[in-house]
This record gives C-alpha cells, structure tokens and sequence, in this order.
C-alpha cells in the first residue's frame, strides 16, 4: 500500500471539526442525489431486464438497488445504537415502485439524522454488532464515510448493470454533484 497503509483514525487531523461535520451533510446530499441518478437511469431498461440476474453483486439490476438501499438503512439503525440481525431485500420491496417510495424516506431519515449530531457525536465511538453477530466499534464519522463509500462503490456497478441491460447510464460521480450544486446556487 502506498505510504504504509490508511491512516488510523486517531491520527488524522480533525481539528476543524465543524468543517467536517458540514462535509459530512455535504456527503449525505450526493448519496440521495447519487442514488437519485441511479433510479432515474435505472427507468431506462425494460422491466424485463431490470429484474434478470446479470451475474454482478447482488444480481439484477432491482436487488442492486434495493441492497443499496438496505444498506442505508441498516447501517442509519446502526448509527442509532441498534443491530438489526438481518438485511432487507428484494422480498420486502418487490418492485421498482415499492424501492422508489421506500428510498426517499431512507435519504430524509438519514440526512436529518446527520444533521442532528454535534460535533462530539461524531466523534463519538458507536458499538454494533454485524449480521454474522460479529462486535465492532468505531467514530460515528467513520461509519457515516463507510456509508458514503459503499453507495459509490456501488453507482459504479449499477452502471455498468443499466449499460449491459441496454439502459442508458448517466454519470453520477461527486464533480458532476458539485457541478450542479453550483448551479443551483
């Protein structure tokens, strides 16, 4: 790994930590609005492809999306101090409809959670027990990034689901956020 492998959390820098909380909402935003780009390019491949296994991840281009989704809310119960046992999936939101209304309550709950937290919330330690039951502990701040990073990691393959199902793709990467934040300002 370059420069001996990621730096621990006790040894970045976090002296302006209301920037950090700021960046953190900031990263909120382009998750919902990521996600929103998602769904949107999502609505261009046929129900028929949309539900086919494409042998990626999760599978098809619905139970993608709905782990996406899942995951956010699993890990926001996480944030809260609870340990839900399982993930939901497919079975729970069996349509695009169903992951359509679901997700924006997601994004609301979550965004509005973030905004809440002080400063020293963030930086507190948040203890939670995985799906395997396995214990971990880590800063609040780190599980809201982890969260972030988990739904680009994602974009990525959904795109590349939407391109091969015959969709048309559309870039949702943090410079076009940023690009269209400005605009709207």
């Amino acid at each position: 790994m370059l420069g001996g492998g990621p730096a621990s959390s006790s040894s970045r820098d976090w002296n302006n930590l209301n920037t950090i909380h700021l960046q953190l909402r900031e990263m909120a935003e382009f998750l919902r609005w990521g996600d929103h780009v998602s769904l949107q390019a999502a609505r261009s491949v046929t129900d028929a492809k949309y539900y086919e296994d494409q042998h990626i991840s999760a599978g098809s281009l619905h139970k993608m999306l709905v782990h996406c989704m899942a995951v956010q809310w699993l890990w926001l119960c996480r944030f809260r101090g609870e340990s839900p046992a399982k993930l939901e999936d497919d079975k729970e939101y069996p349509t695009r409809m169903a992951l359509e209304q679901r997700w924006p309550l997601v994004h609301s709950a979550l965004i509005d959670f973030i905004g809440r937290q002080s400063v020293a919330q963030l930086q507190n330690n948040v203890s939670y027990r995985d799906t395997r039951g396995e214990t971990h502990t880590l800063p609040l701040r780190d599980m809201i990034l982890h969260l972030i990073d988990h739904g680009s990691y994602h974009r990525g393959q959904i795109n590349t689901m939407i391109k091969r199902a015959g969709g048309t793709p559309i870039p949702c990467n943090y410079r076009l956020f940023a690009i269209e934040r400005l605009r709207q300002r």
